[in-house]
């Protein structure tokens, strides 16, 4: 009989048992050395030797995306069940590294605001017209008081109407004219 923590065993991915690849449509996959995947959790009597599997497309989610956004990257099938955890890019290299950090840098796709150039509020939805990382963009914003995550007692996460992030690293690194344009929503 299992108990649950036998359940719930980690599995931690490091070059020496996973190696990174594109699939033909260019989307990142991924072999791995490790058990069989059991379809059922409660299945016995299976063989439980580790072997190189071949896991195809993978998705990565990073656990702590504001503090440790290179450490502690969960690997994911498409319907959200974890292979395992690679507890830090730099345990990867070359093509891997390049392979796992495109991947994270598309779905975290964060736009660092540099400057508010213009922030007009009309009838619920705020207007901002801002410089970034990227270049000059512009975006809305429906009820802005809830779309503003504080992450850090400086930095802003802004969520547009589309689900688009932006942020702000340091709020106080601002120039003035900018802080006083948000300083309402802080």
């Amino acid at each position: 009989m299992k108990n649950f923590l036998d359940l719930a065993e980690l599995k931690y991915f490091t070059s020496d048992n996973a190696k990174m690849y594109k699939t033909k449509n260019g989307f990142a996959a991924m072999k791995a050395f490790m058990p069989p995947i059991k379809k059922d959790d409660l299945a016995e009597g299976q063989d439980n030797t580790p072997d190189w599997q071949d896991l195809g497309r993978v998705y990565f989610h990073r656990m702590f995306p504001f503090d440790a956004p290179d450490e502690f990257i969960s690997v994911l099938d498409k319907d959200g069940n974890e292979y395992g955890i690679i507890r830090n890019i730099t345990d990867f290299s070359g093509e891997d590294a390049d392979i796992i950090n495109e991947f994270l840098a598309r779905k975290y796709l964060c736009p660092e605001i540099t400057k508010v150039i213009s922030l007009k509020e009309k009838l619920g939805y705020s207007y901002w017209e801002v410089e970034t990382d990227k270049g000059k963009m512009s975006f809305s914003m429906h009820d802005t008081y809830r779309n503003i995550a504080r992450v850090s007692d400086t930095r802003l996460v802004l969520t547009d109407v589309d689900g688009n992030r932006f942020g702000i690293k340091d709020v106080l690194a601002l120039d003035s004219k900018s802080y006083r344009k948000i300083e309402l929503y802080l």
